[in-house]
């Protein structure tokens, strides 16, 4: 298994506070093309990345990310839900 993490909250929070992409960037310090990379899925947030999103919104690791299984065989995802909650599978 492939293990992935995935921005998938990170643009209706960002929207939520009123920012805009360049503004966040700029405000974690990283490239302003990268948001947009992570809120579109074409890329992954690195450990570095993801935390200063957490300490910048103030918020819970799954307030803005998926941890996602992916079977490197089949391309099968299952989300990883937080303690208490039933994964769920998907297929991409």
């Amino acid at each position: 298994m492939k293990v992935e993490i995935r921005a998938v909250y990170l643009k209706s929070v960002r929207e939520k506070r009123g920012l805009t992409q360049r503004q966040l960037a700029k405000d974690i310090g990283i490239s302003q093309n990268y948001i947009p990379a992570l809120e579109a899925g074409a890329r992954r947030p690195g450990r570095s990345v993801q935390e200063r999103l957490l300490n910048y919104f103030g918020c819970a690791f799954e307030d803005l990310f998926e941890i996602i299984l992916v079977d490197p065989e089949t391309s099968d995802e299952r989300i990883l839900q937080p303690t208490g909650q039933r994964p769920r599978a998907t297929k991409r």
